[in-house]
């Protein structure tokens, strides 16, 4: 029974196309972000030469082709490092904010179906308590106006 609950809380609390896209669309930018910043670099770097120690043997490369491995390899940490905040940040704040829409949409579907006995009910501390108080303010009215 209690595993039933959970599932169907799971499945209730927030819109799972919209939570994927809100986290692809942050990962996206991340992504975009390293990238940009390692080819601006590559590119401001490419017009000057270094001086390398390859093999025992002194060489002269020119500094983007010397720094190209250490631009990717710390692209590749910070993305993976950032996506994983975004990932967290981003569940955090749509189950804050989308969740409870998404909770009020089908509250007010039942509103529609006819259930004027519906109370708007949204967790302590979700973002919009205040929109559902209203919601219940104005069931009440609507109620009290019906009888």
């Amino acid at each position: 029974m209690k595993n039933n609950i959970r599932e169907r809380r799971r499945m209730r609390i927030v819109k799972m196309g919209f939570q994927r896209g809100f986290i692809l669309k942050f990962c996206a930018v991340i992504i975009c972000s390293s990238l940009a910043l390692a080819a601006i670099v590559y590119a401001l770097s490419a017009s000057s030469t270094t001086t390398v120690f390859e093999n025992s043997r002194l060489q002269l490369k020119s500094t983007a082709d010397f720094i190209l491995p250490f631009l990717a390899l710390s692209s590749l940490i910070v993305i993976i490092a950032a996506g994983a905040v975004i990932v967290a940040i981003t569940l955090f704040v749509s189950h804050r904010i989308a969740g409870p829409l998404y909770r009020l949409e089908k509250d007010i579907a039942e509103v529609i179906k006819g259930n004027m006995n519906m109370n708007f009910r949204v967790r302590e501390k979700d973002e919009l308590r205040d929109l559902a108080n209203a919601l219940n303010q104005m069931m009440k009215a609507l109620r009290d106006k019906k009888t």
